[in-house]
């Protein structure tokens, strides 16, 4: 951890101290603590980050070192930046799994879109928390569909989100360069090579060697 705030969204003040060190200490402390990592695919995410900061007009979000992110080929983007970062982030739950087994269950992202329900139970029962009854899963899961979502923003005038608004975005917006290098095999083997060498298990994406429909891409901007 790198940071000596968090944000509060209801607190009285924008931000509230943190001791790095005593958060660190904490960790682990107890049987009964618990954790969740949904992890989504790599390149779907890169693509997505790709395309939704090259958009925006604050330098912390379109600018990459020295340079514009619009500047930077996806390829080099990916590999030199994209791919280290996703790797430090994963391999930090990986190695909480394995150091604390039991305690941290990673999940991917494209099995819970698939099977929500199940999922979730799973989740919930990590978390001990498994009393819910299946029915009432059922009905979360029902509910948090898109289109369940979008009808609730149509109806309260507002977005539920501050990334809905980019999901909306149209497919041709999306850099097809950046799509079609992602949806090439090669590029995922070579990436997940990379991904490997850095740490990074990659059984957790056997699941995901085909390349993913362009949907996929452009329903992943901003969302993360």
């Amino acid at each position: 951890m790198n940071y000596g705030h968090v944000p509060v969204d209801l607190g009285p003040h924008a931000f509230v101290s943190v001791s790095v060190g005593d958060v660190d200490a904490a960790a682990w402390t107890h049987a009964g603590q618990r954790m969740v990592f949904v992890y989504g695919d790599p390149l779907e995410q890169a693509v997505g980050y790709y395309d939704y900061c090259r958009k925006q007009v604050r330098p912390a979000h379109s600018q990459l070192g020295e340079r514009p992110l619009a500047d930077w080929p996806f390829h080099e983007y990916l590999f030199q930046h994209a791919l280290p970062s996703y790797a430090k982030m994963f391999v930090s739950y990986q190695a909480m799994a394995e150091a604390v087994p039991g305690t941290v269950h990673i999940v991917a992202e494209d099995a819970l879109r698939a099977e929500p329900a199940r999922i979730l139970s799973s989740v919930l029962s990590h978390l001990k928390l498994d009393r819910w009854q299946s029915a009432m899963i059922d009905a979360v899961a029902d509910l948090s569909r898109r289109e369940h979502i979008m009808a609730i923003e149509r109806e309260i005038g507002r977005r539920l989100t501050s990334t809905r608004g980019s999901r909306k975005t149209a497919t041709g917006s999306v850099s097809e360069t950046a799509v079609e290098a992602a949806r090439d095999p090669s590029l995922r083997r070579e990436a997940l090579t990379l991904l490997a060498s850095l740490g990074v298990n990659t059984t957790y994406f056997q699941a995901s060697q085909a390349p993913a429909p362009l949907e996929a891409y452009t329903t992943t901007v901003g969302s993360a």
